[in-house]
């Protein structure tokens, strides 16, 4: 997945647009005056933008995503609802800012070492490699040598280690 708008500095931001005519080789920039997010919310984006209308007997539905301050997303909004290309290309055309909350499990970062508790794996130690907004990459502790690791859910992850099931012998039933 290839990102469309980079942050180069806390209040500057580029949405790769190189077919936009207001665009600079490629890029629009956009700034915010009091940048909000912290570096998890930089890390995580909760923002995107949500576009679309009519378009070649089509109902269309695009989206901006990644995006770390409302405020930009206002901005992008803004301009896809007076874009002269979009107002051309879509009829009946809409746009509207969607927040997908701050990400979640804060505590499960890169590095971060966790006790499956559910699926196949339920019970084994892990390692997150590479984190991303609801699972992340995992080697397994197992499995050392398995290279790019899995790919396992952040809310099957605890910080402790579960308690091992006891299963009841089934050849009870012949004690008679």
């Amino acid at each position: 997945m290839s990102r469309e708008i980079f942050r180069m500095k806390p209040n500057e931001f580029w949405w790769s647009r190189p077919l936009d005519p207001a665009s600079e080789l490629g890029y629009l920039r956009f700034t915010c005056d009091r940048p909000e997010a912290d570096p998890w919310g930089v890390k995580f984006p909760r923002y995107w933008v949500e576009y679309g209308g009519w378009c070649a007997n089509r109902n269309m539905r695009l989206s901006v995503e990644h995006i770390a301050e409302r405020s930009v997303a206002e901005q992008i909004r803004d301009h896809i609802l007076n874009s002269s290309r979009e107002r051309n290309a879509f009829s009946d055309l809409w746009a509207e800012v969607r927040d997908d909350g701050r990400a979640p499990y804060e505590t499960f970062d890169t590095g971060a070492e966790f006790w499956a508790t559910g699926g196949a794996r339920s019970g084994n130690r892990g390692t997150i490699i590479i984190r991303h907004r609801y699972s992340a990459a995992v080697m397994w502790e197992d499995d050392p040598y398995f290279v790019g690791g899995t790919t396992y859910p952040l809310d099957l992850m605890s910080a402790t280690k579960p308690e091992r099931q006891r299963v009841p012998n089934s050849m009870n039933w012949l004690k008679g």
